[in-house]
């Protein structure tokens, strides 16, 4: 993104899935010229991107569309390759704890944590369905956009500028997190990695292993702001996780001179 002549370090892609209306593409793209977004990737589009239409609606936002900015994926996997941080947004979210998948972070916290990364994607589902919970696991965070609860649901591009607005008024400020050495995308998944092995070491059973990994990966999301907070995560999990190893392959040899396995 590039703000008043100043080039900001990060990365902004707005991903949408299974996109259904020629209108409503138009508007985006439009958007994405008002605040500058790198990339509008569009995940198995329900229709003809590339439509008179979507052009009629876009108004001067054809620029964006003709600069070869608006891509199309095959899969969201796809379309989140080498994303430091990807937030997926919906309108229906968990308001107990039963439901891991489901719960959300206010748009003003997740925009919070977005300068201490180099690429961020934020993920927009279909006009009639939204996202599934297979799509939405995939990212690392699910955003809410507060809104009157007796009718919380959003037209798709009007989310979606809702969002972006908030990102470049963020990202268009001096901070000295601009001057921060940013979390790299690797370090996250080694990071991740390793909380994997720790969730498979003290969870009980698959499904609390899934619980524990994903709330613990949302929260290190949600929180490191730098390289070498993510670097000592590493070294302190690392070393739990094989201390919890070690300890497990001790308790498995001899116990008053017999095996015992585990």
């Amino acid at each position: 993104m590039q703000y008043g002549g100043r080039m900001s370090s990060v990365i902004v892609k707005v991903v949408v899935v299974g996109i259904e209306g020629e209108a409503n593409l138009g508007f985006i793209a439009r958007l994405c010229r008002n605040f500058d977004v790198d990339e509008l990737a569009l995940v198995n589009p329900l229709i003809n991107p590339w439509s008179e239409e979507v052009r009629r609606y876009a108004a001067n936002g054809v620029v964006f569309i003709d600069s070869g900015k608006m891509k199309i994926y095959s899969s969201l996997d796809d379309a989140l390759r080498d994303v430091g941080l990807a937030a997926c947004t919906s309108a229906v979210i968990n308001t107990d704890s039963s439901d891991i998948l489901r719960k959300a972070i206010e748009l003003e916290d997740f925009i919070s944590t977005v300068p201490s990364y180099r690429s961020i994607a934020i993920v927009f589902g279909r006009e009639s369905v939204g996202l599934t919970r297979e799509e939405i696991s995939k990212c690392h965070l699910l955003v809410h956009i507060a809104a009157n609860p007796e009718y919380p649901v959003l037209n798709l591009s009007h989310a979606i500028g809702i969002v972006l607005y908030r990102l470049y008024k963020t990202l268009n400020k001096t901070s000295l997190l601009n001057y921060v050495d940013k979390v790299d995308e690797r370090q996250l998944e080694i990071l991740e990695r390793y909380i994997d092995e720790l969730a498979y070491a003290t969870a009980r059973d698959e499904r609390h292993r899934q619980l524990f990994a994903l709330t613990f990966k949302r929260l290190v999301r949600k929180s490191i702001a730098s390289n070498q907070e993510a670097g000592l995560l590493i070294t302190f999990i690392r070393r739990i996780a094989r201390k919890l190893k070690l300890e497990e392959n001790n308790n498995s040899t001899e116990l008053n001179g017999v095996k015992i396995c585990p």
